[in-house]
C-alpha cells in the first residue's frame, strides 16, 4: 500500500505524493491531476511562465478566467483570478516540500 505525504493543502487545494510510486498528485475542485515527479516538473515550468491577463476570457455569467487545456480535448482545467492565485501558492509550496523530503529521505 502506498504512504502518502501531503506537501501542501488548504481548504481547495491538496498537492501529496507517493513516493514508492513516483506519482504526485493535485486534488482540486473535484478534479484529481495524477503526475509522474518529472511530469509534475514539467507542468509547473510550463504553467508558471503563463500570465492570467494574457489568457483571460470571459465565461457566460461575466467573471474572468484562464482556460488551461489538458491533452484530452474534452477536458479543461478554469481557474477565476483567485483561483489561479492559490494554486499556484500551493504549487510553490509543494515543490519547496518535496525537494525537502528529498535532502532528508534521500
Amino acid at each position: 500500500m502506498c504512504k502518502t505525504t501531503i506537501l501542501a493543502h488548504n481548504e481547495n487545494i491538496t498537492i501529496a505524493q507517493c513516493n514508492n510510486c513516483k506519482v504526485l498528485n493535485i486534488w482540486r475542485a473535484g478534479v484529481l491531476m495524477n503526475f509522474s515527479f518529472e511530469q509534475f516538473n514539467a507542468f509547473c515550468t510550463a504553467t508558471k511562465k503563463l500570465c492570467f491577463d494574457d489568457y483571460l476570457e470571459i465565461r457566460p455569467d461575466g467573471k474572468e478566467v484562464v482556460i488551461l487545456s489538458t491533452p484530452f480535448p474534452d477536458i479543461s482545467l478554469v481557474f477565476t483570478r483567485e483561483e489561479w492565485q492559490e494554486f499556484f501558492i500551493k504549487i510553490d509550496e509543494a515543490l519547496y516540500m518535496k525537494r525537502i523530503y528529498e535532502l532528508v529521505y534521500y
